[in-house]
């Protein structure tokens, strides 16, 4: 008796369950604070060039020593496409160099200066120095071709470059050059006030440059000690801000945006008056209330690596890896590893607004929802059917008498897909007699008539009886 009464529920609940339909789809959840390692480049290279465009990642130039008289200079230019996590070659850049300047604006890539090679200083080749190029090549990804602009004023290398405003701002020491891709035209802005510890000797520590808000924030180590600076291009003038437990330097800055993971900066990199470059492998640093946060080391401690940021995860590609013990040892390294930063949100979040669950009198409702970032596909399904790919908000039509279910799919461009809630509502076509407007209406009329002729057949029946007999 038991298993029958178990089997029937069985039954009630299967029947409830496919009647209102079920849609689902797995999402594999990313892990905050958590580094993994990616399809590495094709050679190990150090000093290159690393930007982010649309959702992919370039890797320009560098070189395969630690040494700049070592040459190796490259001028390989790769693509990384995160969905595939593939590497593809494109154009190669006119100049082979490292440590120049890179930056992206509207769909081109411009490179900044560098190191193009060495040359001796004594007779016997045991010091060399570098030579330094002033040259601006520009790759358009929409054409796959490279072209030269206007020279940079300095022959220059261990320079950052950042946009503003559409204006391509360059950091050489403590002067800010602005280049203008419009007019095509290079001019000094104010020169920060302060002179990085690194620009008479030429050797690190280096400033880290970053955009936050609109401005340019700096922070290093400078002959007058630690400090963080903010430049304002609308004002063209500079103000110190708190430095907070550290100041950063050496190493790159990457800004999350808000969307997948909280708005912080993440430092990467080795810090000031370190002897022996003790790499402090990631700081995140919370400008809203000065607060830092220690996260998980790179799984590979190097320097000069490129570093990009796509969809606010963080990118370390190349550099150079080393030993403080003794023998000193270097070496070039090709790996790229990936960091999934704190409070990061491994799917959109997706809200139904229209329909609720509530009962509809026709036959077609209207479909409305939000999501709380861009995303790269959407779709729903109802009763459990075939996902319908959709752009936005639509009408969900032909729906016959009965209960209904709608649930919403959101997919971003790493494949994590949200879900929406399930919403359960019911359709009803013909008017319910009991709320029907015609039926009280007749309801009403109908007493008040026949009132009305009871009484009229009472007026005659009495007139009749009042009448003489005769």
């Amino acid at each position: 008796m038991g298993r029958v009464v178990c089997f029937v529920l069985f039954l009630f609940f299967a029947g409830v369950f496919f009647t209102v339909g079920v849609c689902s789809v797995e999402a594999l959840p990313l892990v905050e604070d958590s580094w993994s390692s990616k399809a590495s480049l094709a050679f190990a290279k150090v000093g290159l060039g690393v930007v982010a465009v649309e959702g992919k990642i370039y890797a320009i130039g560098g070189s395969t020593a630690v040494e700049s008289h070592r040459y190796g200079f490259s001028a390989l230019n790769e693509v990384y496409d995160p969905m595939t996590n593939t590497w593809t070659t494109l154009a190669s850049m006119p100049t082979p160099r490292r440590d120049f300047a890179i930056v992206a604006y509207q769909n081109k890539i411009y490179c900044i200066g560098g190191i193009v090679g060495a040359k001796p200083m004594d007779e016997w080749g045991l010091f060399y120095s570098s030579v330094l190029s002033n040259v601006v090549e520009v790759y358009d990804i929409a054409t796959n071709s490279w072209s030269t602009v206007a020279s940079f004023p300095y022959n220059a290398s261990r320079i950052q470059a950042a946009v503003v405003d559409d204006y391509i701002f360059v950091l050489l020491g403590s002067h800010l050059l602005r280049y203008d891709p419009l007019t095509d035209l290079w001019v000094e802005n104010a020169q920060m006030p302060v002179v990085p510890s690194s620009s008479s000797s030429g050797h690190r520590p280096y400033p880290v440059l970053f955009v936050m808000d609109g401005t340019l924030v700096v922070t290093g180590e400078f002959f007058s000690g630690p400090k963080v600076l903010v430049y304002d291009p609308k004002k063209d003038v500079w103000s110190d801000e708190a430095t907070g437990p550290l100041v950063f330097c050496d190493g790159r800055g990457l800004v999350t945006s808000g969307v997948y993971a909280p708005q912080r900066v993440y430092f990467l990199g080795s810090a000031p008056g370190s002897t022996f470059r003790e790499v402090l492998t990631n700081q995140a640093y919370d400008f809203t209330d000065n607060t830092w946060t220690i996260g998980e080391a790179m799984p590979t401690p190097r320097l000069d690596f490129g570093a990009a940021i796509v969809d606010d995860i963080l990118y370390i590609i190349g550099g150079y890896t080393y030993d403080i013990g003794y023998p000193y040892a270097t070496k070039v390294s090709a790996l790229v590893e990936a960091y999934v930063p704190f409070g990061y949100r491994t799917i959109p979040v997706v809200e139904v607004v229209s329909p609720l669950n509530q009962r509809y009198n026709q036959s077609s409702t209207n479909l409305e929802f939000v999501v709380d970032r861009p995303v790269s596909q959407m779709y729903y399904c109802v009763d459990g059917g075939a996902n319908v790919t959709i752009v936005g908000n639509t009408t969900l039509s032909g729906l016959l008498d009965g209960t209904h279910s709608v649930t919403v799919f959101a997919e971003d461009m790493l494949g994590n897909v949200g879900v929406s809630e399930t919403i359960v509502f019911s359709v009803v076509s013909e008017p319910d007699p009991i709320l029907s407007v015609p039926v009280v209406v007749v309801l009403c009329v109908v007493p008040v008539l026949a009132t009305a002729v009871l009484l009229l057949v009472l007026r005659r029946c009495r007139a009749r009886k009042s009448l003489p007999m005769g």
